[in-house]
């Protein structure tokens, strides 16, 4: 139980040092947010982050930080425009990801990707609101569940069902 908490205290130190843009300062409340989130999800989650894969861990930052730029210029460029460039829809999108944690850590992270958010999540399928129906996420989606399934060390489904 130990080293699952140290990892996902170690993981979730690393994201919050991220959020917060490496603020000392915000350590105050991200230092007993950080531990007492670790412990929960050890007690609630089993132990699915010990198998994270040190080697997809540089992949899926550089990912996360990628996404969330790109994400955040493309909501601005939407919303900021002088005429509202939305056309908000929802699409369907079955995962290649089998490991229930990965599902659940792929869709929280859905909402990185520029225009999108994950609105519901039902076993193999996740049901994604988008800024704009006509956008095609899949390349996007395809490319973040590839980052996880490294993360995590796992292989992807095929497609044929």
């Amino acid at each position: 139980m130990v080293p699952g908490i140290l990892a996902r205290t170690a993981i979730l130190a690393l994201l919050w040092w991220i959020i917060t843009q490496g603020e000392v300062g915000a350590w105050l409340i991200g230092l007993p947010a950080v531990v007492l989130a670790a412990m929960a999800s050890v007690s609630f989650g089993g132990a699915a982050l010990s198998r994270v894969s040190l080697l997809g861990l540089p992949g899926f930052v550089a990912l996360f930080l990628r996404e969330s730029v790109r994400g955040e210029l493309d909501v601005a460029r939407r919303t900021l425009a002088p005429t509202l460039r939305i056309q908000p829809g929802f699409k369907n999108h079955r995962l290649q990801l089998n490991d229930p944690s990965a599902r659940i850590f792929l869709t929280n992270c859905i909402s990185l990707l520029p225009g999108t958010l994950a609105a519901r999540l039902d076993g193999d399928h996740v049901e994604i609101h988008l800024l704009d129906a006509s956008a095609d996420p899949e390349p996007d989606l395809r490319r973040l569940e590839q980052a996880i399934a490294r993360l995590f060390d796992l292989s992807l489904e095929t497609n044929d069902a």
